[in-house]
């Protein structure tokens, strides 16, 4: 069994994040640059599966309701798959990046009619990248920390 830890572990971890996040690039892409007749029916389909879900009270829903929702979702998978290209050091750079694609994005709407591009949208997408990279990241360093404590057990051992 291969450990991720080895060469060839961290080639297949960084390949299969390499295909998702060209996967989520693409979704992103899609949704938020298709013209408005494609991707209205998706985010309608998104809009009636959080109104399903309205019975339970989720106090952030009251900050911008499921366009929130949406807005965050799509860059959850981008920021964990971005994070997971980084070394675990670099982070911050993966939220970054994230906030620097919504931004291009929110730009990029700006030319596509009936797409209005928004600020908040920009702040929630990075918001929704950072979850990302946080659910990421945190379980990579308590896997580190343990690998150190398991390394200075045997050192003293010996």
């Amino acid at each position: 069994m291969t450990s991720l830890t080895t060469p060839r572990g961290r080639g297949i971890r960084v390949l299969g994040a390499a295909i998702a996040a060209v996967t989520a690039v693409t979704v992103v892409s899609a949704l938020t640059l298709a013209p408005c007749a494609i991707a209205a029916p998706l985010r309608g389909l998104f809009m009636n599966a959080v109104d399903a879900f309205s019975p339970i009270q989720i106090p952030w829903l009251a900050f911008g309701g499921a366009d929130v929702v949406l807005n965050a979702m799509l860059f959850v998978p981008l920021g964990a798959t971005i994070a997971l290209l980084f070394a675990r050091w670099a982070w911050p750079f993966a939220i970054v990046a994230g906030f620097l694609l919504s931004s291009a994005v929110e730009f990029a709407q700006t030319t596509i009619p009936g797409r209005v591009p928004d600020l908040h949208d920009v702040f929630w997408n990075t918001a929704g990248g950072a979850v990302g990279v946080i659910a990421v990241t945190v379980p990579r360093l308590i896997a580190a920390a343990v690998r150190r404590v398991r390394q200075r057990g045997r050192a003293t051992r010996t």
